[in-house]
């Protein structure tokens, strides 16, 4: 039987002691504003590759891992190269993406690792960052740590660029000297939270853009080519079937009630999105959406990743379990079920268990409710939550695969039906006159 693989420091899947290349940007640290070099290095993770940079005396401005042939043809066919690691980062005008705050807290907590002070650690990623607002922000940090606010409190004066995880994650790391292994809890939680979400939208990426295309296509048929082919039927007084009528029937309410279609479509948008942001409507919408078919299903899955991995990071990083309940909570986003975990907390507050109370919901799967019940009474509740979130991560894994080629399709079978009775409802009329039907 082959060595399992091994988990690196940064949530990568790697066989056991394979290298693998990273392509490094890199400064001087005796010329910090001088020009970067680029250097190429193999190594097992990416925390490994920083290390070896800072112990040369270098200013780390990215590092990337060098794509393989493999990984371009994994990457061409739509798949996710499987053990990826932290990207180089990339920035859109003000916005710091989600790949930069990991690299950030990768780099920070290997600084302070090392024994480098805090205030000379933001100052070294701070040279080496390549994105003007994340300097920006960054140059807050620093200016507010300097003039004696905790990191914690400096972070919280940022926390449109930092998720309020980080600033909970950070506090605990403050108080218990344990700021390194904090900083690494966050990059494995945001590394894990980020390749959930990016399965699914790759997911629901080429059946959205089918989708489109298909309307786009519909839309041009409605309004450019059925009506030539109704202004043709009506010159020569043919006889239409009820199918070619209803088409001609809805081009016609396109093409002339257009604007009040538009308008109809845009109040429903602009419904939907007051209802989310209304605390009142938001719970029915979003308990309407777990009981769906199909996709409930696959929301429940999401959302038991996401809980799982946040409470067992918190609980990880020694965040107390009340204030770990809250937190992970709100990371379901899901107000029906964010709800259902603040009563669960209450209990819990009052000495019940959390798998028992959880189970009682009768919301989450009892096979969830059950481990961790057992997580409870063995005292291993921590590492029963990131094994709940493993499994139900593959388990999405597997169900959006199987959902894409189920998908596609359905999707090509029903779209080309659609496209296909328009054309066909434009030749019946031409068809019944020169069979004389």
């Amino acid at each position: 039987m082959s060595e399992p693989a091994l988990k690196s420091d940064i949530g990568t899947l790697l066989p056991p002691g394979k290298e693998k290349p990273f392509e490094c940007h890199v400064r001087s640290r005796a010329v910090p504003n001088g020009p970067v070099t680029v250097l190429h290095m193999k190594a097992v993770s990416m925390e490994e590759v920083i290390q070896r940079l800072l112990k040369q005396g270098f200013i780390v401005v990215s590092v990337k891992p060098v794509k393989e042939m493999g990984d371009y043809l994994r990457s061409a066919f739509g798949g996710q190269t499987k053990g990826q690691g932290l990207r180089g980062s990339f920035s859109f005008m003000n916005r710091v993406s989600t790949r930069e705050l990991i690299f950030f807290g990768v780099q920070l907590g290997t600084l302070i690792k090392a024994g480098i002070p805090l205030l000379r650690s933001l100052e070294i990623v701070w040279k080496g960052n390549a994105n003007p607002y994340f300097r920006d922000v960054l140059q807050q940090l620093r200016k507010r740590i300097s003039e004696g606010s905790s990191f914690t409190a400096a972070l919280r004066e940022s926390s449109d660029v930092f998720p309020w995880i980080w600033i909970n994650l950070v506090e605990v790391g403050e108080t218990t000297g344990k700021l390194p292994e904090c900083l690494e809890e966050i990059a494995h939680y945001q590394e894990s939270a980020s390749r959930i979400q990016g399965k699914v939208v790759t997911a629901f990426f080429y059946p959205g853009i089918l989708t489109l295309a298909v309307t786009g296509a519909m839309a041009f048929l409605m309004v450019f080519i059925v009506p030539k082919f109704a202004s043709i039927f009506a010159t020569q007084n043919m006889p239409l079937p009820i199918l070619t009528k209803v088409v001609v029937g809805i081009s016609n309410v396109i093409r002339h009630q257009a604007p009040f279609v538009l308008c109809v479509a845009i109040g429903i948008v602009v419904a939907l999105v007051y209802l989310k942001k209304s605390p009142k409507y938001r719970v029915s919408l979003d308990l309407y959406f777990l009981s769906m078919p199909i996709f409930g299903n696959l929301a429940i899955q999401v959302a038991v990743v996401r809980f799982s991995r946040s409470l067992g990071t918190l609980l990880r990083s020694g965040v107390q379990i009340l204030q770990a309940l809250e937190i992970s909570g709100k990371l379901v986003d899901n107000s029906y079920l964010e709800g259902q975990i603040k009563q669960v907390a209450q209990a819990v507050k009052s000495g019940q268990g959390l798998g028992a109370q959880l189970e009682s919901k009768k919301v989450f799967p009892v096979f969830m409710t059950q481990l961790l019940s057992t997580g409870e009474e063995s005292g291993q509740l921590e590492n029963f939550l990131i094994l709940i979130a493993n499994y139900y991560e593959e388990a999405v894994d597997t169900f959006l695969a199987r959902l894409t080629v189920l998908l596609e399709p359905v999707l090509l079978v029903f779209m080309g039906g659609v496209i296909g009775t328009v054309v066909i409802s434009m030749f019946l009329p031409i068809i019944q006159l020169s069979t004389g039907g």
